[in-house]
């Protein structure tokens, strides 16, 4: 074969091998259908001083997270639940029920999704632009349109899939969050001198009946500590949702905080939220760092 048969044979291959590559990125809705742990982050800000319509607001700025969970069908709906904050609006302690349709699925794996946030004084329909990756492992979302809602509010949401099944997960448990996890923490707090910033990580060794002893490592507007004892407890759901509350001693008065949250990735990972109503803000991730022998 000559040098120029030769490179048309090559071209011929790459000209094969290119459309089939991409073809492992086309999604349908079975590329989507399974439980994802589901997260977003955000804020508005008002461009002037007027009083907001919404009473939550605690100045000009309401930062803004979720967490939760969705189970989507190859029918393109999705039913779960999350927790969230919008400034000082706390959505509570339950879960609140949620449902999404997905209006549009495309083969470039881009299309759109829409529901309905139910809160005090708060009824809003939302649209977003949702992308799926890695076969349905992923995927992101931005919003595109709020109705009669905060429609200054502006995120980005992140989906990591729990199971490919289209039923709800009910394989997690106890054993789910045992090991050594580290947490890192961001928060505004709420205090006497107003709204500062909080960041922290916390070491903790969970035993199988989800009781644990930590450290605490974290800085607090101008405050510093530098290696805080805790304990606490996880109750896992058999969903991967759970509740950690965690003691913390400051000057001899024990603090509890109630943080909750979802488990991905077989118990290594989890997204989580501090609901406690003197934390306007707050967002929690966690990585198994240790997994004891005998569960390895």
């Amino acid at each position: 074969m000559n040098r120029t048969l030769r490179l048309a044979a090559v071209l011929l291959c790459l000209c094969l091998a290119v459309p089939a590559l991409y073809a492992k990125d086309t999604c349908t809705m079975q590329t989507l259908t399974g439980t994802y742990l589901v997260y977003e982050k955000g804020a508005s800000s008002f461009l002037n001083l007027a009083p907001s319509p919404f009473p939550f607001f605690s100045g000009i700025t309401a930062p803004f997270v979720n967490v939760g969970e969705i189970t989507f069908s190859h029918q393109g709906v999705g039913e779960g639940f999350f927790w969230i904050k919008i400034g000082a609006l706390n959505g509570g302690f339950d879960r609140i029920p949620d449902l999404v349709t997905v209006t549009e699925m495309n083969p470039d794996c881009t299309g759109k999704i829409k529901y309905t946030v139910n809160l005090p004084g708060l009824s809003a329909t939302v649209e977003e632009r949702i992308f799926v990756f890695d076969e349905g492992r992923e995927f992101r979302t931005v919003p595109t349109s709020i109705q009669n809602g905060i429609d200054s509010l502006a995120w980005f949401g992140v989906g990591k899939r729990i199971s490919k099944s289209s039923r709800p997960v009910h394989s997690c448990g106890p054993h789910t969050a045992h090991g050594t996890y580290l947490l890192t923490a961001e928060n505004i707090v709420n205090t006497e001198q107003g709204n500062v910033a909080d960041a922290l990580f916390i070491r903790e060794d969970i035993s199988r009946n989800g009781d644990y002893t930590g450290t605490l490592y974290e800085k607090l507007g101008t405050l510093s500590v530098d290696g805080l004892p805790i304990t606490g407890k996880y109750n896992v759901s058999p969903d991967c949702s759970f509740t950690n509350v965690m003691v913390v001693v400051i000057q001899g008065v024990p603090v509890t905080v109630t943080i909750n949250g979802v488990f991905y990735n077989e118990g290594h990972n989890f997204y989580a939220m501090a609901m406690d109503l003197e934390v306007p803000y707050s967002f929690v991730q966690g990585q198994r760092i240790n997994q004891p022998e005998e569960r390895k």
